[in-house]
């Protein structure tokens, strides 16, 4: 065996002894978690250690989070470590009602460490540990719990609703409406056939809805699963597609060697408000890129446009075509594919000489109404005043 072998199984024994040295200078629960089994007792006493393998001194509060928290009373509300104290016990009693939530509820015993020093200058990190107490319900005799789930295929979704009997007698009948609003905010349901379903039995029930009722974005499906008079009601948001913002407009005149204000339009074509959208920019020449810049975030509401003004540095770009190529980011996780607007930068002269054009090319379709409009204006009130000439003029004569 060559000596780089040796070191190798040398370096990959001692690894392997870190990996298994390192739980022992820790510090734990055992065991992690309980179980409390309400058929079997409201009243419970329980025990757990905390460990303290670092061989650390240190104090800990004791105290108790969860719905069925009220129902705990910790014997044991402050642990006080010393380096020789390899672990401490907590003591707690259990003492539920007649009647808990069928099922599992959760009860967390809190153990939080007390930091000394308290100087808010100081940034110190404190150990929490958390002793989990599950609560086992007693189920009543007719008791389903239901999931919801979407599949999507080419034309339509499939709505599944997954029930399971954890009751203590069979169903005989189980069904599952859905509701949702379509694109045109019309209420639609449709549901599943009815199942028997027996103790202990899980079935999958299917609704089909077709695409064409939706458009792309987030709908709210609600559920309402009706057994032998009872019933269970859910909700879940349904994605169809996915969110999108385009650009819809950029400046296509800017003028050279200065600081320009630019106006952007984003379309939020998504049915949901979109929530930090930036857009990156790349400025080419000549099919090379030579500058970048980063609009500032704002939020869209849903299927509406948002225009940003804000301004770049132009100064080092001289009279010429330009390409900008934009990249919309949102939610710190979408990237749209690039899209690309053409410019022209210009003379200062140039551009002003543009604006003069653009304003009259704007004022003339209005000029041309107000003229319309004063002539229309001017033949009524003059046909108004003559009235009697047109009705009944012979009276005058």
């Amino acid at each position: 065996m060559t000596q780089t072998n040796k070191f190798k199984i040398v370096l990959l024994i001692l690894m392997i002894t870190l990996i298994f040295l390192q739980p022992v200078f820790a510090i734990g629960i055992q065991p992690a978690k309980s179980t409390v089994i309400s058929e079997e007792s409201k009243y419970y006493e329980g025990e757990f250690f905390v460990i303290n393998n670092e061989e650390r001194t240190f104090n800990m509060d004791v105290y108790v989070e969860g719905d069925l928290g009220k129902f705990v009373k910790l014997q044991t509300t402050r642990l006080q470590f010393t380096e020789k104290d390899k672990n401490l016990p907590v003591k707690y009693e259990i003492d539920l009602p007649d009647e808990i939530p069928p099922g599992v509820s959760e009860i967390k015993i809190v153990m939080e460490e007390v930091l000394i020093d308290n100087n808010p200058n100081v940034v110190s990190s404190k150990l929490i540990l958390k002793h989990k107490v599950s609560i086992q319900g007693e189920y009543p005799n007719k008791y389903v719990v239901v999931k919801l789930n979407f599949h999507e295929s080419e034309e339509k979704f499939d709505f599944i609703s997954e029930v399971e009997n954890l009751g203590k007698e069979d169903i005989s009948e189980v069904k599952t409406k859905f509701l949702v609003n379509d694109k045109d905010e019309n209420l639609r349901i449709v549901e599943t056939n009815s199942e028997p379903l027996k103790t202990k039995e899980n079935k999958l029930l299917n609704a089909k809805f077709e695409k064409r009722y939706l458009k792309q974005g987030e709908f709210l499906v609600s559920s309402v699963t009706e057994y032998d008079g009872f019933e269970v009601q859910l909700q879940k948001t349904l994605l169809y597609g996915k969110p999108e913002v385009e650009v819809t407009y950029f400046d296509k005149y800017f003028i050279a060697n200065k600081i320009n204000k630019y106006s952007m339009d984003l379309l939020n074509k998504w049915n949901k408000e979109i929530k930090n959208v930036y857009v990156d920019v790349n400025i080419n020449k000549e099919g090379q890129k030579i500058d970048e810049f980063r609009t500032k975030s704002i939020d869209i509401k849903g299927e509406v446009t948002e225009r940003i003004n804000d301004y770049f540095d132009g100064k080092d770009k001289d009279p010429g075509s330009y390409s900008f190529d934009m990249i919309v980011n949102f939610w710190n996780l979408y990237k749209m594919d690039s899209k690309t607007f053409h410019t022209e930068f210009l003379t200062e002269e140039d551009f002003n000489k543009l604006g003069i054009n653009f304003s009259f090319g704007n004022l003339l379709p209005w000029i041309l109404f107000s003229m319309m409009l004063l002539i229309m204006s001017s033949y009524v009130g003059w046909r108004y005043i003559h009235r009697e000439k047109y009705e009944g003029g012979e009276r005058w004569k």
